[in-house]
């Protein structure tokens, strides 16, 4: 098994989309799936039978409170009761951290907010990213993947190392071209569109207006940054749940 992979013996799943900052809307929405708060330390201190929650990552950027969201996520991963792939913004939070690599001002907000916490909260928040797998998979082959993983992807036996750069690089950043919108943002191609894979893959990354399933895909970014709406979906059972 790649150390790309985490496998997760469970099809009994509750999973989250991109959170990017919205505390408030998170414990709203982890509240309707049936998991208990603990408001003042800001944890999650109860958690359904036989189910297990997973992350979809991009915690952080854009919205108002990453460093309490990064909190609650982590202390669930840590306690084994929720599981979690990383984004793109994990891998650039991970790169500045510990390279000082050049970041956008919204990138450098939440530095300056983790930083802001001293230097063992910094070291928890890199020793976390780094331990993050590019993807999980489920039981009743259902795969998790922060921007989704194409079929020919998905062979978690591969050893090798180009296979490994692009399973990767899409999990992450999605089916990117090379090339760039007028915007700046990278050009990604709408890889569920044509997906025929016997796999049930649930990812984010890219903001959609309606939630929908897609060729046994679904993407759960709701842009909750702007919207307001935090959208997770409850597995076996395929039940879409949002915050409000």
């Amino acid at each position: 098994m790649s150390k790309f992979y985490k496998v997760a013996d469970t099809d009994k799943i509750d999973v989250i989309g991109d959170i990017h900052g919205c505390y408030a809307e998170l414990t709203e929405l982890l509240d309707r799936l049936g998991y208990d708060v603990d408001t003042e330390k800001g944890l999650i201190t109860g958690f359904p039978m036989d189910r297990k929650l997973i992350f979809l990552g991009d915690f952080t950027d854009r919205g108002p409170e990453p460093v309490k969201v990064l909190r609650l996520v982590m202390d669930a991963v840590k306690s084994g009761q929720a599981l979690s792939v990383r984004g793109n913004h994990e891998e650039k939070l991970l790169q500045k951290l510990i390279k000082g690599t050049v970041a956008k001002e919204e990138v450098i907000k939440t530095i300056d907010a983790v930083k802001a916490e001293g230097t063992d909260f910094v070291r928890q928040v890199i020793n976390f990213i780094s331990e993050l797998p590019y993807a999980i998979l489920c039981k009743n082959d259902i795969l998790i993947a922060h921007a989704g993983l194409k079929e020919n992807l998905q062979n978690v036996q591969t050893n090798d190392k180009k296979q490994l750069g692009r399973i990767k690089t899409m999990a992450i950043y999605g089916d990117i071209t090379g090339r760039q919108l007028e915007d700046g943002r990278p050009e990604r191609l709408d890889w569920a569109a044509d997906y025929k894979g016997k796999r049930t893959v649930i990812y984010g990354h890219t903001i959609i207006d309606k939630v929908e399933w897609r060729n046994n895909t679904i993407n759960l970014d709701t842009g909750c940054f702007m919207t307001g709406i935090l959208t997770a979906v409850r597995m076996p059972e395929r039940e879409i749940v949002r915050n409000r």
